[in-house]
């Protein structure tokens, strides 16, 4: 596996529940929209009015929450699991960066600034992040060990 495309996916898994998120606060909007239209409050609602554009903006609603709670859960696997790959790299500077890029999701001119070192300094230090995990995940694939947890 590449290092690169293995230390995108926390970016990639935040933005999928960034827009997730984004879709259940439009449906709750527009269920509270279509809710009140119906007079789900106060008023009796009568048998023959036609309810179904209610209960598809509740269940739109509702599946869409579901997909927020799931997305979350496999931000959180995907964190674990490029988590314990940081975690095979050496105790100090590198580890703390690389840390910070990918799971804090911090630029790394913010890094480089918050460490007292210069930008350049920073890519460098990307660079070097890189090619240590690139070089971890290929031990642990010729060892048969797996980065990525299996679904279930």
């Amino acid at each position: 596996m590449n290092a690169v495309e293995f230390l995108a996916r926390p970016r990639l898994a935040q933005a999928c529940l960034e827009r997730a998120r984004q879709r259940e606060i439009a449906l709750r909007a527009l269920t509270e929209r279509v809710t009140g239209k119906f007079g789900l409050g106060a008023e009796p609602v009568s048998h023959s009015r036609n309810n179904t554009a209610m209960q598809d903006a509740i269940a739109a609603h509702m599946e869409a929450e579901g997909e927020v709670e799931r997305l979350k859960e496999e931000l959180a696997a995907v964190e674990l699991e490029v988590g314990m790959v940081l975690a095979k790299l050496p105790a100090g500077t590198l580890y703390e960066f690389m840390v910070r890029k990918y799971l804090d999701l911090e630029p790394v001119g913010k890094i480089a600034e918050e460490m007292n070192y210069s930008y350049s300094w920073g890519r460098w230090e990307l660079e070097k992040g890189i090619t240590e995990v690139q070089r971890i995940l290929d031990d642990m694939e010729a060892s048969g060990e797996s980065p990525v947890m299996p679904e279930n």
